[in-house]
């Protein structure tokens, strides 16, 4: 607690990062996840955080991931360095609980159930919407614990470019560069980038490419078209040795698998339109389409130890998804607004070895998916806001799963108080893997169901320069899929068993101390409990707090400090616990040029990971990265 506390003192006096003028500030964006209609978060019961591209500029967030580490509520759980894979949990549900969208689109893979967001570029980002609380109603399947929608921007006002390179510790470097603009009816967005890293370890490095590119049309009759396409190829030492150590929780110290190795490559495309021919009638048509192909090279090692041959699993993973979803908007005035939905998608997944000799067996899978909801959202008296929804998803494998949710919002302007609240249901479906991959499988496997609720409220004071929220939530989880022991190989198979619960509190805090200076805090409390064991749920911490300070001391230097603790968590494997955390981070940016001939502005950045230099694992055996210094430079024209 000691640390802790000094952790925070040198958030405190730490300079940190800009802060816009008051006037500028968004204190109430618009929303579209929350209700697949722009909303302004004070209308919804649902609890919301948007990330903005400025908060991305403001705290030098590298990664989505690092992005959200502030938001309550979710936890991270990056598996080791830089580029290597991490989890996203809310709530106490798990990452194949939580949907995740990239313009609306899914990116969560239909084999393992998880995203990997770190190959995104930062200046991409127009802004992420994080709506907590089931989500099934609207998005179906995977959405118990909520929605992350990250949005990408939309090219606008004359041409403009931007282009940055970065370098740090450990042979970390970064390259991007993206033009975006409108011309008449049209606009456009494209970016590029490039990273690599040598990471910690032998067979700890990473490469990462990526190009973005979105294209729009303004037509007559308030209609609009849209075109995306995202292209990225990582490829990723794994060092980390999983089954050649001991039976059990891996250890602190990892073996290294020195020629472990992964490369993936994923394609997003979307095509959308919108029209509003009349007031009161609003359509919307989008067509999506994921693909993602996963290689895993692993060669046998020299004076292998191994308990259980073979150790070996190199494999090819292939998987595809297309989804189309029409909405249909009908609004009554200013007070009434009903939305009915029609969405199909198909996914398909393939399995197959990548060495003549394997014992890696194949699997082909795929399922069909149709889907329909309706929703109504009331405005009464620019005070009262109330929702709900229904939906009803049939599954070619597992049949039909029916959700529901409610919410409201009650608004006292003169108090600046806001009370909110929602509840509903939920569902899991089984992935690929958990359905067929060969020893550990079952294609009886039923969805996993939830019911969640949540209430809360929020504050604001001294003409808005405190903003304060709290919400109380509890999750209660049903038809658990896990694994039991088997006598024979792979020794574990996946089972509908088990109930868990999460409930626990939500605070954040945000105080404009000056007009350029201002301090933030995000806590967040769970109690959970997987209730046959009577353990927390796996790697959940009880208490996390996210501090930060941003700071612009002159017009052109802006600083910031952002300190993250988390208290231990529970591994089931091996049946310990895995040690809490500080981490404690600094940089921010000097405006060297600006408005020189084509050039807009040219910034110096800095950051400092991990001031501290604090030994941990956000995954036991998998160790995270210890102090690292990183500087670059980027250009607007």
């Amino acid at each position: 607690m000691r640390r802790v506390v000094w952790s925070a003192w040198v958030a405190v006096l730490a300079a940190v990062s800009p802060v816009a003028a008051e006037e500028a500030r968004t204190l109430d964006p618009l929303v579209v996840t929350a209700t697949k209609t722009e909303t302004r978060a004070s209308e919804l019961g649902a609890s919301v955080t948007v990330v903005t591209g400025e908060d991305f500029q403001t705290y030098q967030y590298p990664t989505v991931d690092e992005a959200l580490r502030a938001v309550p509520g979710v936890e991270i759980r990056r598996s080791g360095s830089l580029g290597k894979t991490s989890s996203i949990t809310i709530r106490g549900a798990n990452s194949k609980q939580v949907q995740v969208l990239v313009d609306g689109v899914r990116v969560k893979s239909p084999t393992l159930g998880e995203v990997d967001l770190s190959d995104i570029s930062p200046d991409l980002i127009d802004r992420i919407e994080v709506i907590r609380g089931p989500q099934s109603t609207l998005y179906g399947a995977d959405a118990i614990g909520g929605v992350i929608n990250i949005i990408t921007k939309k090219g606008k006002g004359p041409f403009a470019g931007y282009v940055s390179q970065e370098a740090g510790s450990r042979d970390t470097y970064a390259s991007r560069a993206g033009v975006s603009g409108a011309w008449e009816i049209l606009d456009y967005a494209l970016g590029a980038s490039h990273r690599e890293s040598n990471g910690q370890f032998k067979n700890d490095d990473s490469h990462q490419d990526a190009v973005s590119l979105r294209l729009g049309a303004t037509l007559p009759a308030r209609s609009a078209v849209g075109f995306t396409l995202r292209y990225n190829r990582n490829e990723t030492g794994l060092p980390v040795k999983f089954l050649s150590t001991q039976v059990g929780a891996l250890p602190e110290d990892p073996l290294i698998d020195s020629n472990n190795r992964n490369v993936s490559e994923t394609t997003v495309m979307t095509l959308s339109g919108r029209s509003r021919p009349v007031s009161w009638w609003e359509t919307e048509l989008r067509l999506g389409r994921y693909t993602n192909a996963n290689t895993f090279v692993d060669r046998p090692d020299a004076a292998e130890q191994c308990p259980f041959p073979p150790c070996e699993f190199p494999s090819r993973v292939k998987v595809e998804r297309r989804e189309a979803e029409w909405l249909n908007h009908f609004h009554v005035g200013t007070w009434s607004t009903s939305t009915f939905g029609v969405e199909l998608r198909g996914e398909e997944g393939q399995l197959r070895p990548n060495t003549p000799v394997s014992t890696v067996a194949p699997f082909d899978a795929s399922s069909h998916t149709t889907s329909g909801f309706f929703q109504e959202q009331l405005r009464f008296f620019e005070r009262l806001f109330m929702s709900a929804g229904v939906r009803v998803e049939d599954n070619s494998i597992f049949e039909r799963n029916t959700t529901e949710r409610g919410a409201l919002a009650y608004e006292v302007k003169g108090w600046g108080t806001r009370i909110r609240g929602g509840a509903g249901s939920g569902f899991r479906a089984p992935t690929f893997n958990e359905q067929f991959f060969p020893g550990f499988s079952d294609p009886t496997l039923q969805p996993e169901t939830s019911f969640s609720w949540d209430a809360g409220v929020d504050q604001r004071l001294w003409r808005d320069r405190i903003r304060l929220g709290l919400t109380y939530f509890q999750n209660e989880f049903a038809n658990l899929i896990s694994f039991v022991f088997i006598p024979t190989f792979p020794f574990v198979k996946g089972v509908n068993s088990g109930k868990a619960r999460a409930a626990g509190i939500e605070f954040t805090g945000e105080v404009d101390l000056l007009d350029t200076l201002t301090a933030s805090v995000a806590y967040t409390y769970t109690d959970s409990e997987v209730l046959a064991t009577r353990h927390p749920i796996p790697r959940e911490p009880a208490h996390r707090w996210t501090i930060g300070l941003t700071w612009e001391p002159v017009r052109r230097l802006s600083l910031f400090t952002q300190v993250h603790v988390t208290t231990q968590q529970w591994e089931p494997t091996g049946s310990v616990y895995n040690s809490g955390h500080t981490r404690v981070d600094v940089g921010g940016a000097w405006r060297l040029l600006e408005r020189r001939g084509r050039l807009e502005t040219l910034d110096l950045t800095a950051r400092v990971e991990n001031l501290l230099d604090e030994a941990y694992a956000e995954v036991r055996g998998f160790p995270a990265l210890g102090v690292g210094a990183f500087v670059g430079l980027r250009a607007a024209f």
